[in-house]
């Protein structure tokens, strides 16, 4: 049986720190995330004061990460469901349009570089078009990981043909920044998040994938499989790392 997590919180100069207490946990970690809390994950017979204490060791490094989420909510602003904000989709920024359908249910589709969110007849009314419709982002998921399962499978069955590597299975997860993973059994997991990349990033993180069923590691012998197919790979790196904020808007809001 799992063990029971509690929770409690504190304020730590302008800043709230929520504490994770867990049974048999003996060290103290910190956890940081845009516009949430300081979580502290701690024992249960860990004092506050020690907390405290620990929080203060680690006050520079706090400040700095919270400095740098800062930085990247100006660079990604915030997304609103509502009509004409924009969203990215397989590289290109895609206003949303919010239209009415005559089918009991809501749904997405891409047309001429829109992303049409359907909403039925009986839901809409005068607000529709200039209100946020938070509610919605349900559908806006549906549709990003319906897209990406089928796009990134006809991807990697093309990638594995070229590289004559194949993988057992393929798997789709949501994960906050891990692109791709590859098993010793050969089953290759990846984000379905993915899809808000351009195509050249897409293919980059399959080969990666696909080369490590020849080489579970990031040997050199990796690396020159990798760059075999995909030129100019050290860029695509350092554009996944700067830009995983773009998928952000993808997170459900509770």
């Amino acid at each position: 049986m799992a063990n029971k997590t509690e929770r409690e919180h504190f304020p730590f100069f302008n800043r709230t720190v929520e504490v994770h207490r867990r049974a048999f946990r003996r060290t103290v970690s910190i956890y940081l995330y845009p516009n949430k809390p300081i979580k502290v994950v701690a024992g249960k017979l860990t004092s506050t004061k020690v907390i405290y204490e620990f929080l203060i060791a680690k006050k520079e490094w706090i400040e700095r990460n919270f400095v740098k989420f800062e930085e990247k909510r100006a660079k990604f602003p915030e997304k609103k469901i509502k009509s004409y904000e924009t969203f990215p989709f397989l590289g290109r920024a895609c206003p949303l349009r919010i239209v009415i359908t005559v089918l009991e249910k809501p749904f997405v589709v891409v047309r001429e570089g829109e992303l049409r969110l359907h909403i039925p007849r009986n839901e809409w009314s005068a607000d529709v078009l200039t209100d946020e419709q938070p509610q919605l982002l349900t559908e806006i998921r549906r549709f990003y990981k319906k897209e990406a399962i089928q796009k990134i499978t006809e991807r990697t069955e093309l990638w594995a043909q070229k590289m004559n590597l194949y993988p057992k299975a393929l798997k789709f997860r949501e994960q906050r920044t891990r692109w791709g993973s590859c098993s010793s059994r050969g089953t290759i997991n990846f984000n379905w998040r993915l899809i808000v990349f351009r195509p050249e990033l897409i293919d980059y993180v399959i080969v990666h994938e696909l080369a490590h069923l020849r080489h579970m590691n990031h040997s050199v012998d990796f690396w020159g499989l990798v760059g075999a197919h995909i030129e100019g790979y050290e860029v695509l790196t350092k554009e996944l790392r700067s830009s995983h904020y773009l998928c952000e808007f993808l997170t459900p809001q509770n």
